[in-house]
């Protein structure tokens, strides 16, 4: 009998050997997809990069014609389609929301934290039950990517016909190197993340930089333009008519408007605030801004409102001023022919924030222009009659930032724009001091009063001009004046009245002093002095929190520089 093998024997030893070198270049082959996806993790320079990386990678081990990434919202129970390449165009919504309430099979691979695989018939029932979302394919595989236990998203492959089919062998494969794309998609988001923290802390770091700038240069041409203000209207009343009396009218509201621009760049200042936050309407809030708008400047929009909370907190003036901007912004990119379109939601990616998105249609903006377009006086728009200031977007920026908010801004050249503008709830407390009202003390018995022709008015300032100008104003609104420089002086000399049995009723004093006290703390001084005092706050930046609030912080009333001699006639008359 022969030891040799037969020829069964030795098919049989062909086979194994052929199974055992696909196996070994499987591995091979696994190892080097794996191998490469570790490397595009520091060769791509975005998700997007990374995402379209890892399905060219995965290609390579089987036929996927149809492919698929999203992640999962954990905190707002939403998933997000990040990647997809589909030969239908009849495509899922890049997001999904409830999908506990309203089942879908991308949920289901994120619920159950394993791989689902379905053949024709499965998902034949399952698109019956309304699972299905989109064209239904023949075949369809979903892996959960996993990182340290917990779903960071849904990796899926499927087929529209028989041609492909998947099995227990792909199930395997794409799970073995599922691990491996989850943690590069992780890193690579941790990467973006930092970067994208970075860019907004450089961005505004110069943004507060020329806040602090035009704050400081508003507040001095405030000044200036006091001056000015007061020298026409003075004039204007010695000019009863006639063609200089016109010509100083129309030198007033000259000098009006520059105030109008410059209480634009007062906003932009570190000291600029907020006014008093309250809980508002927000549906309701969007719905009126929008209506507005199209009363006063006729600009249509779409608005489409999805979950959101009954009320948030916010200054509604601010707030409506920054939404109307952002939103004329996206009216002129389209020339005001098509309705923008806005959109309010809870903010996915973090937990207590919502997302009011302005989406227009225009050209676009050059991904060299996206870092220029919070700058004052930046625009994209052709020199001419229809372009804007370049403030709109950059007032918005900082209201939205006083909000402890952030503006986000996508855009693809020759397709549109989308401003994402994203807000908590309730923003946290500030380590600002509680403001609270102050306590009006009982009157103290007043000393004789030694009789004077006309009332005396304090008024406080640390430039000489303003000083110089008030003296002449008071006069000639029969008063008699008692002028300081400074917040130390406007005490003394209050002190000094005191003593010599006159009292001095009203008080207008400059909020910022260069070289001494301001009118805050001087204003707690006098109020020691006599309770019943009656005070006007004078200043440059008109959005200043003492201005905003002024009754809290013990005035009467808030004069925003330069204002008018009627205006003070008028305060002082109110008082």
């Amino acid at each position: 009998m022969s030891d040799k093998p037969s020829y069964e024997m030795l098919e049989q030893q062909i086979k194994r050997l052929e199974r055992s070198i696909q196996k070994a270049r499987r591995a091979e082959l696994i190892n080097r997809t794996l191998f490469y996806i570790a490397s595009d993790l520091a060769a791509c320079d975005c998700l997007a990069g990374l995402y379209a990386s890892i399905y060219k990678r995965v290609s390579c081990l089987m036929d996927i014609p149809n492919f698929f990434i999203a992640i999962y919202h954990k905190d707002q129970k939403a998933i997000q389609y990040v990647f997809r390449r589909d030969e239908q165009a009849d495509q899922p919504p890049e997001w999904i929301y409830n999908f506990l309430e309203k089942p879908c099979l991308t949920g289901d691979v994120v619920i159950n934290k394993a791989p689902l695989l379905l053949d024709e018939q499965q998902l034949l029932d399952l698109e019956a039950q309304g699972r299905v979302v989109g064209q239904r394919p023949k075949n369809w595989l979903g892996i959960p990517l996993m990182v340290k236990n917990e779903v960071l998203g849904v990796m899926a492959v499927k087929s529209y016909t028989n041609s492909v089919k998947y099995n227990e062998e792909h199930v395997e494969l794409l799970s073995f190197v599922s691990d491996t794309i989850a943690t590069a998609i992780e890193k690579k988001r941790a990467e973006n993340e930092l970067s994208k923290a970075k860019e907004r802390l450089a961005r505004s770091q110069k943004l507060e930089a020329i806040g602090t700038l035009a704050g400081g240069i508003a507040h001095d041409f405030n000044n200036t333009l006091s001056v000015t203000l007061g020298n026409i209207n003075l004039a204007q009343m010695a000019a009863v008519s006639g063609p200089i009396k016109e010509y100083l009218d129309d030198a007033e509201q000259s000098v009006l408007q520059a105030k109008n621009l410059a209480s634009k760049f007062v906003i932009f200042s570190s000291s600029s605030a907020v006014g008093i936050k309250t809980h508002i309407d927000l549906s309701g809030f969007i719905t009126d801004a929008l209506a507005e708008l199209e009363q006063e400047k006729n600009i249509l929009s779409r608005l489409e409102i999805f979950d959101l909370p009954p009320v948030i907190e916010a200054d509604s003036q601010a707030l409506k001023e920054a939404l109307k901007n952002v939103v004329i912004n996206a009216s002129e990119a389209m020339d005001h022919k098509t309705p923008a379109t806005v959109t309010a939601r809870l903010y996915a990616p973090k937990k207590g924030m919502i997302v009011i998105s302005v989406i227009d249609q225009g050209k676009g903006i050059k991904s060299d222009d996206l870092e220029k377009i919070f700058n004052p006086y930046f625009s994209t728009k052709p020199k001419g009659g229809n372009r804007g200031t370049g403030l709109g977007l950059s007032i918005a920026w900082a209201i939205v930032k006083n909000h402890q908010g952030n503006i986000q801004i996508q855009s693809t050249p020759g397709q549109g724009t989308c401003v994402d503008i994203i807000l908590p709830i309730f923003p946290k407390d500030t380590p600002k001091e509680t403001i609270t009202p102050i306590e009006v003390k009982p009157k103290p018995k007043r000393p004789a009063r030694v009789a004077t022709r006309k009332p005396l008015v304090l008024f406080m300032d640390d430039d000489a001009m303003i000083l110089e100008l008030a003296e002449k104003i008071l006069i000639q609104l029969d008063y008699e004046p008692v002028l300081a420089k400074s917040g130390e002086e406007a005490v003394e000399k209050y002190r000094s009245c005191l003593v010599e049995g006159k009292i001095i009723g009203k008080v207008i004093l400059d909020l910022e002093v260069k070289h001494g006290m301001g009118g805050e703390e001087t204003m707690e001084k006098l109020r020691v002095l006599n309770p019943g005092i009656k005070g006007i706050v004078a200043s440059g930046y008109s959005n200043d929190a003492v201005m905003e609030n002024y009754s809290f912080f013990g005035f009467s009333a808030a004069l925003s520089k330069p204002f008018s001699i009627t205006a003070l006639k008028q305060a002082l008359e109110n008082l």
